[in-house]
């Protein structure tokens, strides 16, 4: 039988945190105020609504409304029990926690269907791993790795694997009994006509997708055939795999990205383990894809700058352009810089070819601007011997310079083009001047996008607006909770209760909690309440800005308006609605005797006010 962990162990694990260290790994946080901001992690937003409040030990969310300790982070983030959320915490705690717990958060809640499937992809990265690192079928995917420069502690680390030739995996999972639904569900394997199964990964190096927390959730296969089969092929999309929202490395990536808020976007994988194995940890790789929406906010979460590493050659930097263009669009508070490798290697053979100090060195110093990269860009396929493409280049070149907020940048490309073109650098500058001033509309546009921008890193929040009767409940309930003057003030009056009910659900929780413990303590309460969707609106009254300091004096008028005005309020509403139907209906008794109530009804709501 389960074993509730007691209630000091959970107070003595959630105090020995701070909600802003556990918060961070998921969320980049800024100063405002007394709170911390950021963007959620659940919703896709441009401007920051996700806070955390140190003082109180809570995290909130003006837009979806989440909130809570940092047990309740934790559930939501990683969908987790809440003896499992305690356990977590206890592990970054360093807090060592009495196997009779463990053994109950175990076994707290059902197996899901998710959970299979991670447990799934689980043991099929180990045994793939294991025939590449440990058998003799996977020698020449194993010598392939290492002629490619990666140590087996590399290998390890990245999980990298082995599908044999013959059918490995399928076998495998039937010896032990997985159900047929389960297997076909997974996506690791084909399904032929007949409806029967075969591996889908045959004679490949496997490189493993891992998911923000590090879960398995997808594989990619280098074949190893020399045939006209495709030399990659990814896991389909699945329940726990869309290729659109993960970057590959990102569960390792972001305590590097953090702690220097840069990321290096490379465009392989095997980019990323080259780097990651020459001490460049902060790097990740899209999915095989162009870079998307999704992948782009994800990065704008921890990073301010963003380096782009995609290969030298055309396709590579046609690339480089589209995620330019894409950053700029969709996180335009991101830094954007290129990395220009010479010889139009890509990162890996660079690495190979010069070693890791020059590979390092090649990261560091060979930085660009978009600008710069614009301009190199933009020279492909020209003939810049002749004349009119010399031109039109120029002309392109300085259309891009014209929309250049920084004038010291603007006359060092000038300056570089009068050199490399002989041409005057007065003439250049003329024609810039004259483009700069042909889009006086679109520099407004970008000074006020620039304004909003830096206005919208760190909003306050807005406020909801609310009827007096809600705002009323709220306040009393807070003042109840804070001050245990208000809260016999108010419990001694007979009959109170709260109209909208998920306060009143909280002031009946808050009569238990009172029971047991001798003062309000927000950790504590929200442990006991133990429902994220109470959690929630308890974590949304502690941030309302609206609520002022308990005041015994103002109690009777907020009862007043809670247990009178509105009831009040809704027999008058309820009288329009009986008049209006016995108009409808044309019965004039009937009207006459309704419009004298509800002429009553308003002297009375007139005498309150």
């Amino acid at each position: 039988m389960a074993t509730r962990i007691p209630e000091e162990v959970i107070n003595q694990v959630r105090t020995a945190v701070n909600i802003t260290d556990v918060v961070s790994e998921y969320v980049q946080l800024h100063k405002q105020g007394r709170n911390l901001f950021g963007k959620c992690p659940w919703h896709d937003e441009r401007t920051p609504s996700f806070s955390v409040n140190e003082q109180k030990q809570i995290f909130h969310c003006f837009s979806c409304g989440r909130g809570g300790n940092v047990f309740q982070f934790l559930i939501e983030m990683k969908n987790l029990s809440f003896p499992e959320a305690v356990l977590e915490v206890a592990k970054i705690a360093h807090i060592d926690i009495d196997q009779q717990y463990l053994e109950g958060a175990n076994t707290s809640k059902p197996v899901s269907e998710h959970a299979a499937l991670y447990d799934l992809y689980t043991e099929a990265a180990k045994l793939y791993h294991h025939m590449l690192m440990n058998t003799s079928a996977g020698q020449e995917a194993l010598d392939y790795l290492h002629q490619r420069g990666l140590s087996d502690e590399t290998l390890d680390l990245f999980h990298l694997g082995y599908a044999p030739k013959e059918s490995l995996l399928l076998p495998f999972f039937q010896e032990r009994g997985i159900d047929y639904q389960l297997l076909r569900q997974s996506e690791l394997f084909v399904e032929n006509e007949d409806g029967s199964l075969r591996d889908r990964f045959v004679n490949r190096v496997l490189f493993t997708i891992r998911n923000s927390n590090g879960q398995v959730i997808a594989f990619s296969g280098r074949s190893l055939a020399h045939d006209e089969q495709a030399k990659y092929i990814n896991s389909p999309e699945s329940v726990l795999f869309n290729k659109s929202q993960e970057l590959f490395n990102f569960d390792l990536a972001k305590n590097p990205v953090k702690r220097s808020k840069d990321i290096i976007l490379f465009e392989g994988f095997m980019d990323v383990i080259a780097a990651f194995s020459a001490g460049v940890q902060n790097g990740v790789a899209s999915m095989g894809t162009s870079l998307t929406v999704e992948q782009v906010q994800k990065i704008s979460r921890i990073a301010n700058q963003v380096l782009i590493a995609y290969d030298g050659d055309h396709a590579g930097q046609a690339a480089t352009k589209r995620a330019i263009d894409l950053i700029t669009q969709v996180a335009p508070a991101l830094k954007i810089q290129i990395i220009n490798l010479p010889d139009g290697l890509d990162p890996d053979e660079y690495l190979r070819k010069f070693g890791e100090t020059e590979f390092t060195n090649a990261l560091t110093h060979g930085l660009e601007t978009p600008v710069t990269f614009a301009m190199r860009y933009l020279k492909q396929g020209r003939n810049l011997a002749n004349e009119a493409e010399k031109l039109a280049y120029l002309d392109e070149v300085l259309k891009i310079l014209a929309t250049v907020d920084n004038p010291l940048e603007r006359d060092l490309q000038v300056n570089q083009l009068a050199t490399e073109f002989n041409v005057g650098a007065a003439s250049l500058n003329e024609q810039l001047s004259y483009l700069i001033k042909q889009t006086p509309q679109d520099n407004q546009a970008r000074d006020g996008k620039r304004t909003r921008q830096q206005a919208a890193i760190l909003p306050e929040p807005q406020l909801k607006v609310r009827s007096r009767t809600e705002r009323a409940e709220r306040t009393l309930l807070m003042w109840m909770l804070h001050d245990w003057h208000v809260w016999q003030e108010v419990t001694s009056i007979s009959d109170f209760h709260f109209t909208k009910l998920e306060y009143e659900t909280l002031f009946l929780l808050a009569q238990g909690y009172w029971s047991t413990h001798n003062q309000y303590d927000l950790g504590l309460f929200l442990d006991y309440l133990n429902d994220n969707n109470l959690a929630r609106a308890l974590t949304d009254l502690e941030n309302d800005v609206m609520i002022s300091q308990p005041s015994l004096p103002a109690v009777k008028q907020l009862v007043d308006q809670i247990m009178n005005v509105t009831p009040l309020a809704d027999q008058i509403k309820h009288k329009m609605q009986q008049i209006s139907e016995a108009q409808q209906l044309g019965n004039n008794e009937l009207l006459v005797t309704l419009t004298n109530e509800y002429i009553i009804l308003l002297r009375q709501h007139h005498a309150q006010q």
